[in-house]
């Protein structure tokens, strides 16, 4: 993918969901990384921003591994050599069409009461995992100014126009993604990603929410 066109995707759009090789991140300490490992995807990281004032350009990811981790949480990469393998598979959910997965049906509960005379069967459904999630997109990087929110249909193929496409599921604390790099139709073999749910995440001039309905 051209690392231009992500750049553009997340100045619009707000953070993106990576694949990188994850090797360097083990020693890195700060700075800015020119020489990242870059063999085959590992690890799933975001990318929130970008400098290309400075030399070199550079792009700025959000880890996993707490704040004791690099600079407090972040990773500095350099922009438009393809650094640890980051313009290799990029998503973000945006767009929604439909797609081949269904919604798990519910599973029914039965309860049996049983008096001297009468026998009464009730039947009600369980509660079934989320059907949608919103994103809220807002200007500023504190989910709080100008923001709109949509709706997305879980478990559904999200087209991502050329970054490819992907089904979002809700986890526990996650929206879980299943990226198909350059596919728009969700088939294939996916990489496997996650979003944090109900944290602001922020990225140049504007941010976004992810939260599970």
């Amino acid at each position: 993918l051209d690392e231009d066109a992500i750049a553009k995707y997340l100045a619009d759009n707000g953070p993106v969901a990576v694949a990188v090789d994850a090797t360097t991140f083990m020693s890195y300490s700060g700075g800015v990384v020119t020489s990242c490992t870059s063999e085959a995807l590992n690890h799933g990281v975001l990318l929130v921003g970008y400098n290309d004032s400075s030399k070199p350009p550079y792009w700025i990811i959000k880890n996993s591994w707490s704040s004791s981790w690099g600079e407090k949480g972040y990773i500095r990469i350099e922009k438009g050599t393809n650094q640890c393998l980051v313009a290799q598979l990029a998503s973000s959910a945006v767009v929604g069409g439909p797609g081949p997965t269904p919604t798990p049906t519910p599973t029914p509960t039965t309860t049996t009461t049983t008096t001297t005379t009468t026998t009464t069967t009730t039947t009600t459904t369980a509660p079934g995992p989320s059907s949608s999630f919103t994103k809220t997109l807002c200007s500023g990087d504190d989910c709080a100014d100008n923001c709109s929110v949509t709706l997305y249909r879980t478990n559904m193929c999200i087209r991502l126009g050329a970054l490819g496409s992907m089904v979002a599921t809700c986890g526990a604390g996650v929206l879980e993604l299943k990226a198909y790099m350059q596919n728009e139709q969700c088939t294939g073999t996916p990489e496997r990603l996650s979003l944090p749910l109900d944290k602001c995440l922020a990225s140049l001039s504007v941010s976004a929410t992810y939260h599970c309905n």
